[in-house]
This record gives C-alpha cells, sequence and structure tokens, in this order.
C-alpha cells in the first residue's frame, strides 16, 4: 500500500471518530469512506485499536507542528495560550463527546497514550506560564505546578457529566467558558489588556 493510501486512511478514520465517536465507525464504514476494501484496510491496520493509535499519532504530530508555528509569532506567553486555545478550538468544535468516553471504555489500551500526552502537556503549560510570569502577563503569585494541570482535568471532567453539556450549550462552549476565565484569573494587568484587545480584534 502507498504512503498517501495509507495517510489517507487515517485522516478520514481519524475525522469520522471525533465527529461521530469511536464505537459507532466501524471498519466497514471506514473501509467504504476511503474507497478501498474491507480486506486492503485490515491489510494495513490489523484491527481498530491499530487504527486508532495511528490516529491519534498522527494528531499528537500536527498539535506540535501547530504549537511550534504559534510559538514562533507570538509575542509572549499569554499570545501563545490565547491562539493555542482558538487553534485548538477551531479543530475540535465539531467533537462528538462519545470520542473520548469511547476511547476510555472500549480502547483503554490505546487511551493511555493520552494519559502520557497529559503529563508532557502539564510540563509544558507550567514552563508556560513561568515565562508569562517573567514577561509579567501573568501573576507572579500563580502556581505552575497546580494551574499545569487545571485546565486538562476540567476538560476530562466535563466529558464525564452528561448533564453539564445539553441542548443548550455544547462540550465546546462549555469549555470556552472556563478557559477564559482561567485565563482571566492568572493574567496580570497588562495580560488582562492584552486578553480583552486579543478579542476585540477578532473577526
Amino acid at each position: 500500500m502507498s504512503t498517501d493510501l495509507k495517510q489517507r486512511i487515517i485522516e478520514t478514520s481519524f475525522s469520522l471518530f471525533l465527529r461521530h465517536g469511536i464505537k459507532s465507525i466501524t471498519m466497514d464504514y471506514i473501509a467504504s469512506q476511503v474507497g478501498i476494501s474491507k480486506r486492503t484496510l485490515y491489510e494495513t491496520f490489523k484491527d481498530k485499536d491499530e487504527l486508532l493509535l495511528e490516529c491519534l499519532t498522527w494528531n499528537r504530530q500536527e498539535i506540535t507542528q501547530m504549537t511550534l508555528k504559534i510559538a514562533s509569532s507570538a509575542g509572549n506567553a499569554l499570545e501563545f495560550l490565547l491562539e493555542t486555545f482558538m487553534s485548538s478550538w477551531a479543530r475540535m468544535r465539531n467533537a462528538n463527546r462519545n470520542y473520548f468516553s469511547d476511547m476510555k471504555r472500549y480502547h483503554p489500551n490505546v487511551a493511555r497514550m493520552l494519559d502520557t500526552d497529559k503529563v508532557y502537556q502539564a510540563q509544558e503549560m507550567a514552563a508556560v506560564i513561568e515565562q508569562g510570569k517573567a514577561e509579567g502577563v501573568i501573576r507572579m503569585d500563580c502556581r505552575s505546578d497546580i494551574l499545569s494541570q487545571l485546565l486538562a482535568t476540567e476538560f476530562d471532567f466535563l466529558f464525564s457529566l452528561d448533564e453539564i453539556c445539553t441542548v443548550k450549550f455544547t462540550f465546546m462552549e462549555a469549555f470556552e467558558e472556563i478557559f477564559k476565565t482561567y485565563i482571566r484569573g492568572i493574567a496580570t494587568p497588562k495580560g488582562l489588556e492584552i486578553y480583552n484587545n486579543y478579542f476585540t480584534t477578532r473577526p
């Protein structure tokens, strides 16, 4: 199988898993959406776990490239956090909440990769907070060891509660509100000015 076709399978599968949840998307359906036989799909990925793991690996690489690009242009740590959030929001705004619950329930071995990512992300977040302190945009009394874990914890909490995300608002709307409150809470007056200007000037 060509590398291009394998990549197309991964990108198509990830999009389907994210939009509809993992359990509801069968290997048969993936093959039909890619335009290949089920046999060809299984010759490339022995099972759904292997395919899902490849999807997460690809997505992690995409996020890494995204954050590197943002870091190269952001003027300070707060701008970096804001741009990273908005880019992540754009990627995840149509996510089905079953994507994460299905991962933990039906693919626990693959889900451990997400847990490993969280440790790394917390370390990176702590470094960004410390950078923001040095730049005067994040309060000096903020504890980076606690705050670096907070957003990820709230993210998991929201996905675990059916009553939180109702027909009145989506998961991403709830998470956006939490994120904005989080940023306002850690920002200095200089940081709040950056925050307000950021959302005022966005189209």
